[in-house]
Parts: structure tokens; C-alpha cells; sequence
């Protein structure tokens, strides 16, 4: 999210921003999207800065995906999704834990 603001702030022209945080039992969602100038995605690995691709591979870090939609003139939007890992019953220390706490 800081990421993503400050790229917004910095690049886009625009006067305000969204940003949504979503979460489930499987997964975690981040969408922040703006209305500024926008850009054209099949440059961005020829763009110079790392904002991206550092975002990008952070979320691959931790088995997430980052997607970004964007055109001129109509904004960007940034889809950041990580899986939750599937719930499993706690141990029986940690039920003890629980009872006594």
C-alpha cells in the first residue's frame, strides 16, 4: 500500500486515490486505484523505477501476485493478492493455552 500511494503521489496526477483491503479465510486483497494519467503496462519493464517490481517481488516472497491495469488518460489499478495459509487444528499445547488463559 505505502508503495503503490507513493508511486500515485508521485506519477499520476491525480487528486485522489482508493484503496480497498479485503480478506477471507484463503486470502488477503489490496486494491488501490486512481483516476490520474496513467500509462501504458507493456513499457513497464522497461520503466526505470523499482516500485513495481519491488512490490512484485515481495508479493512473490510470500506466494502472492501483484497485477496492474492501467491506461492513458483513465488511471491505474493495483490488485496485490496473497494466500492465507488453510487453518489447521492447533496443537494440544496451544488448546491448553487457551483454556487456562
Amino acid at each position: 500500500m505505502q508503495e503503490a500511494s507513493h508511486n500515485i503521489i508521485k506519477h499520476s496526477g491525480a487528486e485522489s486515490f482508493d484503496i480497498e483491503l479485503r480478506g477471507s479465510a484463503t486470502q488477503i486483497q489490496l486494491t488501490v486505484r486512481d483516476a490520474g494519467k496513467g500509462f501504458d503496462t507493456s513499457l513497464m519493464s522497461s520503466m526505470r523505477g523499482l516500485g513495481l517490481v519491488s512490490m512484485r517481488e515481495r508479493l512473490h516472497l510470500i506466494g502472492g501476485t501483484l497485477s496492474v491495469r492501467s491506461s492513458i488518460t483513465r488511471g491505474t489499478e493495483i490488485v496485490a493478492q496473497v494466500p492465507l495459509p488453510v487453518a489447521s487444528e492447533p496443537d494440544p499445547c496451544h488448546r491448553a493455552l487457551e483454556v487456562l488463559a
